[in-house]
């Protein structure tokens, strides 16, 4: 091993405990990081290797260095939450049990919100979606492009951009799970029914008919899912 190699290894474990600590909520947001000769000593390294820690913690956002002030924990913003929640739900069909029950978290929620702040202008973009998915569907084409979209509408709709980002990262690892439970034109059908009863709902301004639409909606969307899985084995 050479010693730039042992240097990079060590640099970036020291990187990572500082995060994890960072994590734990020793060093809270805001929080100015010990000196760099403190650092040193405490992690037994040296100061260049301190130096390369906090760059690469820098870079990751998790800290920012203000000139003549010292190293600070960043505040958490939107865009870090949302980030973190894409790096926690893995990309696998066989966590579908763990993403529906995200779905039912959250969704529900969303539309509840959604019927108290929706403007004219999302209202008539969501029935237009709901519109061309219906046409597909009679078709025979497929629409989960269409049921994604309907989706990040509606959590625009909500008026609270973190909840959007958060379905925007949901969104992307749903895409197969959607493809399976909108296979067939029944299904297909059912989801049009489901996303037009939301519509009611929030076309009245009703927070609670619009939750228990969605969260009827997501039901049968998972019983979808599993059952054609229960199917296939």
């Amino acid at each position: 091993m050479t010693k730039t190699q042992h240097e990079e290894r060590l640099f970036e474990a020291v990187a990572r405990k500082i995060a994890t600590r960072i994590h734990k909520g020793e060093w809270p947001p805001g929080t100015r990081l010990p000196p760099e000769r403190t650092l040193t000593e405490h992690f037994a390294v040296s100061r260049s290797c301190i130096r390369e820690a906090i760059h690469t913690l820098a870079e990751q956002q998790i800290v920012e260095t203000r000139r003549g002030a010292g190293t600070f924990v960043s505040e958490p913003d939107e865009s870090a939450l949302s980030d973190r929640l894409a790096r926690v739900v893995p990309l696998k069909t066989e966590r579908l049990a763990e993403i529906f029950d995200v779905r039912q978290i959250i969704e529900p929620q969303l539309a509840a919100r959604a019927a108290l702040h929706i403007t004219e202008e999302q209202l008539v973009r969501l029935k237009l979606l709901v519109y061309e998915q219906e046409k597909r569907a009679l078709a025979g084409e497929t629409t989960e492009d269409i049921d994604q979209e309907f989706h990040l509408c509606l959590a625009e709709a909500s008026g609270n951009g973190i909840l959007l980002s958060v379905v925007k990262n949901l969104t992307a690892i749903l895409t197969e799970s959607r493809t399976q439970a909108l296979q067939t034109a029944e299904r297909s059908r059912a989801s049009v029914e489901s996303h037009v009863a939301v519509i009611d709902a929030l076309e009245r301004g009703d927070s609670i008919s619009a939750e228990n639409a969605m969260r009827r909606h997501l039901e049968t969307v998972e019983s979808a899912v599993f059952g054609n899985k229960e199917e296939q084995e």
